[in-house]
């Protein structure tokens, strides 16, 4: 029997074991579904969760519960019972090429308490998103990667010299402050974005100024990540506090005295409610228990906090705190303890790159197994929440090779890398998001700098004379050699990064469209996410990898194969592409909402229109005098249709983006209003759903778009690369940030199954430049893109009467 016919066998049993418990729940009339409704549930359950009568017996278990929500205990119990109904299928290969990984199973689970008549917004009190990463990104590979350049930048800048022990010193000191100042860090996080929004709702019920919309947006622009002059006797939360406050008073002044103590009692009674269990779910003091199939956050308290440096390959634990008390350890003494690491005679490396690599489900089991003075020691290393690897890494690697160092077993919530030029933060997706992460590594290193200032004007560092630090002994034994050989490990991975795109190029066309209509309202990632679409089709290897290419087909014929086969599926017309955006300034704790976009460009014949119009335009603009009339009339039709398709694209972007940022129902009848839209985007428009669906986004999409937008000004940020969850049909994870200098950053982390072969044969590197063409060809082709659509608006005689009257003198 092959994959798909056991599939659907095993898929029936499960519709047929679930609709009889179904049709006893529906009499019941705990859930309010019509018979039809009921069945086309039950039918999509059993396609995306087979796991036999496993789906049927919860659902039992759910109505019977007289409480409206299920107790975490009772969630994490049943959701356990799926993941081990469907394991059978998965292991046999059965089920692999259909599931989606955790998200089909947090979505059956969801549907089963719809049909049970339950709440399920109230079964997961911390977010659907945050339950979603405790078990999808657990694996190595769902960390994500920013660097900042500030902290050697600013130093040279200012003519500031650092021995080794105080470059070390410094960080170690940022980390602690980080670790003492988190709550507060939290704090400020949580507080900015429902201050912002409940001022937003009482200037609506009070029909107070529209200019509020785009208060957040005004606050990030302001927002300091370092303390300034004026702060001396601050610390950096308070002085970002007492900058946030000044800023609300503004923002506020004009609403009525009624109103403020409207929006201050809420802020109150939210910030009672909401926000200790929001710090208790994002603190990064806690470590992380594997399980077979998802991650248990243990919280500890800050004076067992340790912060891991790693030196020489060895790896060492400072306390936090000073012995006994809760009082951040002491800077002369931390400087002390780092300049007698600096004089140990060649500590014992640690083995654990190995180990971080292993798939958390084994290593749940493994770590049981290992020799006891090595599971000892990764007991004491799991209360270290942050690492810092001082062993300099090469900074002209991809940042997806520049973390493959030692770097903990995954128990931890952040490792820095040094790079001798550059900061490396390397995030784990349950304590951190792109956006956040990228905030902490900025604020991290104004904090280091700050240390590295003070540090420069003290006398030259001398070595404890007895040491407050723990050498962990982290050897492996042949025994344990012989256990992470039979472990799975996770998917390698190819890496690729470019600068090539001409952002400029594209903030000039954005300019253009507005110029010549309003309803043009294309954002730089709407184009990039376009392009992505127009890539898969329009994709051809350089002769560079053809060659590559032809020279593996004579020696590994199966290899090219591979490779040639990957390419060739990579042509797609159409294209699901999962997009994170942030949901925190709603509700903090539902932290992303990742949006799905279909690019259909079968439907939407783009490609076609853009090479008419091209044509047309080229064909008006070498016309004969008495040809020039007809040929711009056709050229203006063509031209006009096409740009209200983009239009309309735009409109359809940022539709969902709206109704994802607010989580809530967001009609289209507007959108189907624009002028002049194919019947095709009409049909896409009129099957947008009334509420995004999170767990219905992660199961459909193939892959990861993800852009952390400009950074802040004066950021130090430089590049990002995202995480890829744990569902092996997202195959390439792409990142995009635009640095201080207006530079937009692409990286491209590649698991598609050629890459596990090449690295298999020892050829990764062949693995790279399949990648690293694939991204360069994009950039390319983005850039070409662009111009030629910037070429087609400023060739419309409206649009060039636009920019006449706008550059004649008032």
């Amino acid at each position: 029997m092959d994959s798909q016919a056991a599939w659907q066998k095993i898929s029936t049993h499960t519709a047929q074991s679930l609709r009889n418990v179904a049709y006893s729940v529906a009499s019941q009339e705990l859930a309010k579904l019509s018979l039809p409704e009921l069945d086309a549930v039950v039918d999509l359950i059993a396609k995306v969760v087979p796991a036999g009568n496993v789906p049927g017996m919860i659902l039992s278990g759910l109505a019977r519960l007289p409480e409206k929500t299920p107790s975490p205990q009772q969630v994490r119990q049943d959701i356990r019972a799926l993941f081990k109904g469907v394991e059978p299928l998965v292991q046999r290969a059965v089920y692999g090429a259909f599931f989606a990984g955790p998200a089909a199973v947090l979505w059956g689970y969801q549907n089963l308490l719809k049909l049970a008549g339950k709440d399920p917004d109230s079964a997961f009190p911390e977010g659907v998103w945050q339950f979603y990463v405790d078990y999808a990104l657990r694996e190595d590979t769902a960390r994500h990667t920013n660097e900042t350049d500030g902290f050697d930048r600013l130093l040279a800048a200012h003519g500031i010299h650092l021995s080794k022990v105080d470059r070390v010193t410094a960080w170690v000191m940022a980390a602690m402050t980080c670790l003492h100042q988190y709550d507060a860090l939290l704090a400020n996080e949580w507080y900015e974005r429902v201050a912002i929004a409940l001022l937003q709702e009482t200037a609506r019920a009070q029909a107070a100024e529209t200019r509020l919309a785009r208060l957040y947006r005004e606050w990030e622009k302001v927002r300091p990540y370092r303390r300034e002059a004026d702060a001396a006797s601050l610390t950096y939360p308070a002085y970002r506090r007492a900058k946030f406050e000044q800023f609300l008073e503004q923002a506020s002044a004009n609403l009525s005295r009624k109103a403020r103590e409207t929006w201050q009692a809420a802020l109150r009674e939210k910030m009672a409610a909401e926000l200790p269990a929001y710090q208790r779910q994002m603190s990064i003091l806690a470590y992380l228990e594997p399980g077979p199939y998802g991650e248990t956050r243990t919280p500890y308290p800050l004076e067992q906090a340790q912060v891991g440096v790693i030196l020489h390959g060895a790896y060492f634990l400072l306390p936090a705190c000073q012995r006994g008390t809760s009082a951040m350890s002491d800077v002369y003494q931390v400087r002390a303890q780092i300049a007698m690491l600096f004089d140990l005679p060649s500590p014992a490396p640690g083995q654990l790159s190995g180990l971080a690599g292993i798939r958390r489900a084994d290593f749940s089991t493994i770590r049981k197994s290992l020799n006891r003075k090595l599971a000892q020691e990764l007991e004491r290393l799991r209360f270290a929440p942050i690492l810092i690897n001082c062993d300099l890494r090469n900074r002209a690697l991809p940042l997806a090779l520049v973390r493959q160092a030692e770097r903990g077993v995954g128990d931890h919530a952040l490792t820095i890398f040094d790079s001798g030029e550059t900061f490396i933060f390397d995030q784990s997706h349950i304590f951190f998001d792109g956006a956040w992460g990228a905030a902490l590594a900025e604020m991290m290193t104004n904090e280091a700098l700050s240390w590295a200032n003070y540090l420069s004007r003290l006398p030259p560092p001398r070595a404890a004379e007895k040491p407050a630090f723990t050498q962990l002994s982290l050897l492996l034994l042949s025994s344990d050699q012989r256990l992470l050989r039979r472990a799975r490990c996770v998917l390698p991975e190819a890496a690729a990064e470019t600068a090539a795109v001409h952002l400029k190029a594209c903030q000039s066309l954005r300019k253009l469209f507005k110029q010549r209509s309003d309803l043009l309202q294309l954002t730089i990632n709407d184009l990039l996410v376009l392009y992505r679409a127009i890539h898969a089709l329009r994709y051809r290897p350089s002769p560079a990898l053809l060659a590559r290419l032809k020279e593996l087909a004579k020696r590994r014929p199966d290899l090219s194969a591979l490779v040639e086969k990957a390419l060739q599926e990579a042509r797609t017309e159409r294209l699901y592409i999962l997009i994170p955006l942030d949901a925190s300034r709603r509700l903090p704790r539902d932290r992303l909402y990742p949006v799905n976009v279909e690019v259909p460009l079968d439907k939407l014949a783009l490609l076609d229109l853009h090479r008419r119009t091209l044509e047309a335009l080229q064909t008006y603009e070498t016309a004969s005098q008495k040809e020039r009339a007809a040929a711009y009339a056709r050229f203006d039709q063509l031209q006009r249709n096409y740009l209200s398709l983009l239009a309309g694209i735009g409109a359809y972007m940022g539709k969902i983006k709206q109704m994802a940022v607010q989580g809530e129902s967001v009609g289209v009848g507007a959108i189907r209003l624009l002028a002049h839209l194919p019947p095709a985007l009409q049909r896409l428009l009129d099957e947008l759903p009334q509420r995004i669906d999170l767990l219905n986004n992660l199961l459909k999409g193939q892959e990861v778009f993800s852009n952390l937008g400009r950074v802040a000004p004066g950021s130090s940020l430089t590049r990002f690369i995202t995480a890829k969850d744990d569902n092996d049909q997202k195959q390439l994870a792409w990142g995009a940030l635009t640095d201080d200098n207006d530079t937009l950053h692409l990286t491209l982390r590649d698991f598609r199954p050629h890459v596990a072969a090449l690295h298999a044969a020892g050829l990764a590197d062949l693995a790279n430049l399949v990648a690293q063409d694939y991204l360069e060809a994009y950039a390319a082709g983005l850039n070409v893109y662009v111009q030629e659509l910037h070429r087609i608006t400023l060739a419309s005689r409206e649009t060039q009467q636009t920019l006449t009257r706008n550059k004649r003198p008032a």
